[in-house]
């Protein structure tokens, strides 16, 4: 298995096309291990734990300075001049450390992601191990390099150059002076099979992440349901962590599961989501329901409903309603929901329910309030 070092930027999470190389090249039996200019932990899309990552360590770049400086004289000051002389001293300091990692790994080939920073740190590691490198241009060192001079002076060191479209190859070549045959045309990838439109019954749950509120019995209902034309939402924030939730159950593909969203933010879901979920309980912690909110606002959205009797819902929602802590009877409710949009019978449910609200839940009421309290 080859063992390729990618010098990246990991300061916001990996670009997410940088993320996707990266994993599709370990499926490939490419061993990539990752040398960060910056990094930060819990990013969408930071490394996976199980990556071999790479970070700036000031306490061994010193020492591995100290140590070339005595060991290698002649190289490091030479260098080091360089260094000075282009305005890459950093660059130099951080390679003289990452290259000693490098060679330890058994690095065989180096890889920068961008022909900046990440690409000075690599043509040092190069200069210093003598291996291969290769560098990925993409168009921000083309027009926006943060230190052009060293690009333009070492851009024809990388062994491979891969441009990601013919445009910036004809640049680096015109203007500057790229050796053609090092250049490949490699456009980036994306994954197609998550990446296309879908007509898929969507089926939106908004509350607080807590045992009130059923979850459990929606993501048993969810794996027991195992359709493929549904797809399932959650927006919320609490104590309940529904991700690992999904993950342990292995409905992860069937759910995607959002924090607290604002009200406009919010709406762009009911308005682009057929049914409405709440399957509330009765607990010791939280008692039983008043009558949710959230289900007045996607009854406004003119959805279908599905949800329990728990506390005072029944006075909103007529239909429709399955038994609560039963995912079996949820199940059905979801079934039933799901038919009436897939065969467009659900128009006339939401309709209803819009006019409702509309009828019991206005601002009427805050007028009737104000009467209530202050004008008598």
């Amino acid at each position: 298995m080859k063992k390729v070092a990618y010098i990246v930027s990991a300061g916001k999470g990996l670009e997410s096309f940088v993320y996707r190389e990266i994993k599709e090249m370990l499926k490939r039996d490419i061993n990539v291990y990752l040398y960060t200019t910056k990094y930060k932990e819990n990013d969408v899309f930071s490394p996976k734990k199980e990556w071999n990552v790479e970070k700036i360590n000031y306490g061994k770049i010193v020492f591995e300075s100290i140590k070339k400086m005595f060991f290698n004289p002649k190289q490091f000051f030479a260098l080091l001049k360089e260094a000075i002389k282009t305005n890459t001293l950093i660059e130099f300091l951080i390679a003289l450390d990452y290259a000693q990692r490098m060679k330890k790994e058994g690095i065989e080939h180096i890889h920068a992601h961008f022909g900046d920073r990440k690409f000075f740190i690599g043509v040092y590691c190069k200069k210093l191990l003598n291996i291969s490198l290769s560098v990925t241009i993409h168009a921000h060192e083309i027009y926006a390099n943060p230190n052009e001079k060293f690009f333009k002076k070492y851009i024809n060191f990388a062994d491979k150059i891969v441009a990601i479209s013919e445009k910036n190859k004809n640049i680096l070549i015109k203007e500057f002076n790229v050796n053609p045959e090092k250049i490949k045309v490699i456009r980036l990838s994306i994954d197609l099979s998550n990446f296309k439109r879908e007509n898929k019954v969507k089926v939106l749950t908004v509350a607080r992440y807590t045992e009130r509120k059923g979850f459990k019995e929606l993501f048993e209902a969810i794996k027991s349901l195992n359709r493929n034309d549904v797809e399932f939402i959650t927006v919320g924030f609490g104590d309940m962590n529904l991700n690992k939730m999904a993950k342990e159950m292995k409905i992860e593909d069937k759910i995607t599961i959002f924090d607290k969203m604002n009200s406009k933010q919010l709406r762009f879901f009911y308005n682009n989501c057929e049914i409405f979920c709440l399957p509330s309980k009765t607990t010791k912690e939280e008692g039983a329901e008043g009558i949710p909110v959230v289900l007045m606002e996607a009854m406004a959205s003119e959805m279908v409903i599905v949800t329990t009797p728990n506390g005072s819902i029944p006075e909103l929602v007529k239909d429709i309603l399955v038994e609560e802590g039963n995912s079996l009877s949820l199940k059905e409710g979801l079934n039933k929901a799901i038919e009436l949009v897939l065969n467009n019978n659900h128009q006339k449910m939401g309709k209803e329910n819009r006019e409702k609200v509309l009828n019991e839940y206005s601002d009427k009421n805050i007028d009737e309030l104000k009467r209530y309290l202050y004008e008598q």
